[in-house]
């Protein structure tokens, strides 16, 4: 099933992975099939969101659009009075078990839309983290929304980002909104501003002519066979050495470590290298990337690609992943790369490409020798410094039966 929006149209290249463009609908495409939440990130009027509209399309009566507001209390969207409490109220037949409020069918909707997320208060966006992890608490219980899928998407202005003052709630929800995307690196060409105009004058996104085919089964369906697909073992090593490697620093020091320190304690030749740009990803982001790499292969191979690069794949999923995730030197982009998350993240890519090309052959040697569940102290030693993580794993992979 190939992802057709509506009325939003972008032939702009987002990446090229395997030998074939892939563009925001494949991107849109790839988290829907992830179950990957979205943050879709630009100026005001780009389009941001029209494309989530158009997205809601495919979860027909079963989406929900919520515009961001202050007073929000995402609660109240999922309960209601309970017929049955009125009922007794009024005919004086109330117990203790009579429930005073019920569970709407909006807990059965697998897409969230949450437009101009950046305009809530720090207190209603904490409302929203278990929303975008697929639940909501009433009363205390936590209720999964849903069911077994659903995904949120949100969209903010450039100047309305989320805020990072005397506290994390910034950077642990933009965490859980695993894919961010700039729209303003990637702006529709000229020929699709020209045919969404031809298509629709009207300058409001249209939220009343809702489809009426709800293609959320095949979505899902998507979902569950990409679950069930097998992650291949360098996917692992990969996201590895971004939460480990890209942690370490000369004398088995840590950024993470570091605190508040980092990156202004760094010196010499560290300060000028990806010690100084980017901390580590997290491990929720580290499923992200690995999920976002096999949707991605899968896009790419249903588009014609006869071969799979699982570094490029992962790098690719390591860059939308994390180039808004908050672990990038903001002083750094802003001087050095002129603002551009993008070009710093391209910039660790090209690090860290030379780091798995300096180590192909023992990791090579490493993943055989595990396999034959041995240890070769010569070969395990190879693995030092930024690398260390991986002699840990080598030696640990060969113990287990």
């Amino acid at each position: 099933m190939t992802l057709n929006l509506k009325t939003y149209r972008n032939s702009t290249e987002l990446a090229n992975l395997n030998g074939v463009s892939l563009y925001m609908n494949d991107m849109m495409d790839a988290a829907l099939r992830g179950r990957l939440n979205v943050f879709l990130q630009g100026d005001t009027g780009s389009g941001k969101t029209q494309l989530a509209r158009d997205i809601m399309d495919y979860f027909s009566g079963k989406s929900l659009f919520i515009l961001g507001r202050n007073d929000m209390d995402t609660r109240e969207l999922f309960q209601r009075i309970n017929p049955e409490f009125l009922k007794a109220l009024k005919e004086g037949n109330l117990t203790s078990d009579t429930r005073i409020r019920e569970l709407t069918d909006k807990i059965n909707y697998h897409l969230i839309v949450n437009d101009e997320l950046p305009n809530c208060v720090p207190s209603v966006r904490a409302q929203l983290f278990n929303l975008f992890d697929g639940s909501i608490e009433i009363d205390g219980r936590l209720y999964p929304i849903g069911g077994d899928y659903s995904i949120g998407i949100a969209t903010g202005n450039i100047g309305q980002q989320f805020t990072e003052s005397s506290n994390e709630l910034g950077r642990a929800l933009r965490d859980r909104m695993h894919l961010i995307i700039d729209t303003d690196y990637f702006r529709p060409q000229p020929i699709d501003t020209f045919d969404m105009l031809a298509k629709d004058q009207n300058p409001r996104v249209d939220f009343a002519a809702e489809s009426l085919e709800d293609r959320s089964s095949g979505i899902i369906q998507r979902h569950k066979e990409l679950k069930a697909k097998e992650i291949p073992f360098e996917k692992y090593l990969i996201a590895a050495y971004l939460v480990h490697a890209l942690d370490y620093l000369e004398g088995d020091r840590s950024k993470i470590g570091l605190k508040s320190g980092w990156p202004n304690q760094l010196k010499g030749h560290e300060a000028g290298s990806d010690a100084a740009l980017i901390l580590p990803v997290s491990p929720r982001a580290a499923k992200s990337i690995v999920t976002l790499s096999q949707a991605l292969d899968d896009i790419t191979k249903e588009k014609g690609a006869e071969d799979q690069d699982y570094f490029n794949s992962m790098m690719a999923a390591f860059k939308f992943v994390s180039a808004y995730s908050g672990i990038l030197n903001e002083s750094l982009v802003r001087n050095t790369y002129h603002e551009n998350h993008y070009s710093a993240m391209d910039a660790v890519i090209g690090f860290t490409r030379a780091e798995f090309d300096s180590q192909k052959e023992s990791i090579a040697a490493g993943m055989y020798m595990a396999s034959k569940k041995k240890k070769d102290k010569k070969l395990l030693d190879r693995f030092s410094g930024r690398w260390s993580f991986m002699k840990n794993l080598f030696e640990k992979f060969a113990e287990r039966k």
